[in-house]
């Protein structure tokens, strides 16, 4: 008790020494019950507050402190009216699905604005209808049925917004065309066995899997565990995505590079945003080029044997290069319109990564020809791009490891804003 009175003093201190050269500062705060106020939930209840306000006013400077009463945010550098910050913050806190879980509080040189300013009642408590002080004060409720509560909104909203997002993710890619032989809303492309809407239910078979990925990263600790676990996850994945299909293989690949995108972001999450994502990702698959080595059991290890050709495995031991290249890439685009999603897949197709295109090809020339035809188109022409699109369909020639690349570059676009 000692220590959280000692950080709250702490923390009006560093407020009142920002208010000499501040007109205003925000602080914003998790609503923890009970005494262990450092939980993983109250770290991702910051981020997710936190990302909106910067979004919302992103000429504002960020300091983040931990302490024994939980962690905490401080704005500076906002130049908006407090009273008009106090009202945008209080609709926040009343309409998102966890805006009860914290608090974004206004301070000014001579008073901190409250809700009785604007007319409001105090906020209501999590399990009745009183106020939340009354059963604080009352020790009403138990604090691990409130912690709870928190704990299982935040996990239910996590969770809903991975899957938002992994779908969106995919079907950007799927939906976009003409696409160099990959299937299409109105194109099987060079794959007759397939069509659009085998790969979109597919999307909806596998997704359950990679959200269940996160939840192992989220629990257990050692990353090797983790990564056996979900090792086993993804080969369900594969079974469950080859029963809707009738044994075609869509997203085989995929499920790879994203099973191991969604378990680092679990452990991440964690960490409490301590640890770097890339760094989880080169730690947990440490030990996986020595699969190279053995039997080629699959094409991507028989092309690095024949050819030192880089593959999957490569990609998840040196930290996702190729995702975070073509993440780079899509950047440069203020929107995310059919011209920056074309390019930026032209553009990972131009890193030669892709051992399913190889395959295609047969040969290590006809690959090389095939992805330096795509390399030569430099701006966004349709007519241009469906040229070489009916030529890719014509040779049989498809990217879809390319396609998987592109796939994780814009979910971790995506979820940026929201979890990452």
């Amino acid at each position: 008790m000692e220590a959280v009175l000692n950080t709250k003093e702490k923390k009006a201190k560093q407020i009142q020494s920002l208010l000499k050269v501040e007109r205003v500062v925000v602080s914003l705060k998790a609503n923890i019950p009970g005494k262990e106020k450092e939980i993983h939930e109250a770290y991702i209840l910051l981020h997710i507050f936190s990302s909106i306000l910067l979004n919302k006013y992103p000429e504002a400077r960020l300091n983040v402190f931990n302490s024994p009463d939980g962690p905490y945010c401080l704005y500076t550098h906002i130049k908006e009216d407090p009273h008009s910050l106090k009202r945008a913050f209080i609709e926040i806190e009343e309409t998102h699905p966890l805006g009860r879980f914290v608090d974004y509080d206004i301070h000014c040189s001579d008073k901190s604005l409250s809700r009785s300013d604007f007319g409001l009642t105090n906020r209501k408590c999590l399990i009745c209808e009183k106020e939340a002080w009354v059963c604080i004060k009352e020790q009403t409720h138990n604090p691990a049925d409130l912690t709870m509560i928190v704990k299982d909104n935040v996990h239910y909203y996590v969770k809903q917004v991975l899957e938002e997002v992994l779908v969106k993710s995919f079907l950007l890619e799927l939906d976009l065309e003409p696409k160099f032989g990959l299937v299409t809303k109105s194109s099987s492309g060079s794959h007759q066995d397939m069509n659009y809407e085998i790969m979109r239910s597919s999307v909806f078979t596998i997704v359950p899997y990679l959200i269940e990925m996160y939840e192992v990263g989220y629990s257990i600790d050692d990353l090797k565990v983790a990564f056996d676990r979900v090792r086993h996850i993804g080969k369900q994945a594969e079974e469950a995505m080859l029963k809707n299909t009738k044994g075609i293989n869509t997203y085989k690949g995929a499920i790879f590079l994203l099973g191991v995108i969604m378990t680092s972001l679990g452990a991440f999450h964690q960490s409490k945003f301590s640890r770097d994502l890339i760094n989880i990702i080169q730690e947990m698959t440490s030990n996986i080029l020595q699969e190279l080595e053995g039997k080629a059991d699959t094409f991507g290890i028989k092309a690095f044997q024949e050819y030192k050709f880089y593959t999957a495995r490569h990609e998840v031991y040196y930290g996702i290069p190729s995702v975070l290249e073509a993440l780079s890439f899509l950047n440069r685009y203020k929107n995310r319109d059919q011209e920056a999603l074309m390019m930026t897949l032209i553009h990972i197709i131009s890193l030669k990564n892709d051992t399913v295109a190889l395959k295609r090809a047969g040969s290590i020339t006809k690959y090389e020809q095939m992805v330096d035809l795509i390399s030569s188109i430099k701006t966004f022409n349709i007519d241009q791009i469906s040229q070489v699109t009916n030529i890719c369909v014509k040779e049989n020639m498809s990217f879809g490891g390319s396609a998987d690349i592109f796939i994780a570059a814009l979910f971790l676009d995506l979820i940026v804003d929201h979890l990452a």
